[in-house]
């Protein structure tokens, strides 16, 4: 019974995913970087994110979500496992839940936001995990866009621990769409 449930399960991801675009970004504020990949968009998608902050830590994340199209916008939900290692606080694991959205504006412009969160009882080593990013691409070619928006990412820590707020501002940024 579970190696069909498994074939379903790869076959349909496989189909997503041939169907789906594929991007990268990276991004940098103030104080902190971040570089994220995805394969997205109706169906099932995947993403793989990064931000570091030099004085404060790292948060590391791959995530699953399924892509629902409402009208042209899309909505995802879905959930990541992050991997959290704040500078002055225990290394901390979690699971993220969380979701976004992209609307596109015309064919040069699109607004986008998504936000995820783990409380205590889905994290390890962390008390919880928030993350959350608004932003608008314009969009220079059909494979390349610029980025501005606002990103904030926060790991609240353990037994008095100092939280590493990671990200809290804006930031400027290019994508790639393939």
């Amino acid at each position: 019974m579970k190696k069909p449930l498994i074939a379903v399960t790869l076959g349909a991801a496989l189909v997503s995913a041939g169907a789906s675009a594929a991007g990268m970004s990276v991004i940098a504020g103030e104080d902190y970087i971040a570089a994220s990949a995805d394969i997205n968009k109706a169906g099932l998608g995947f993403t793989a994110d990064w931000t570091h902050n030099d004085d404060k830590g790292d948060a590391a994340g791959i995530g699953i979500g399924v892509g629902v199209p409402l009208g042209k916008a899309l909505l995802t939900l879905g959930g990541k496992v992050m991997y959290l290692d704040p500078q002055n606080a225990t290394t901390g694991y979690a699971g993220a839940i969380g979701g976004g959205i992209s609307v596109p504006l015309g064919e040069r412009f699109v607004v986008y936001g998504e936000g995820y969160y783990s409380p205590d009882s889905l994290s390890n080593g962390i008390q919880s995990y928030t993350e959350a990013k608004a932003g608008v691409r314009f969009n220079i070619t059909k494979n390349l866009g610029a980025d501005v928006g606002y990103k904030y990412v926060n790991i609240d820590s353990k037994d008095g621990q100092p939280s590493a707020e990671l990200a809290n501002g804006v930031y400027a940024g290019v994508a790639l769409k393939f």
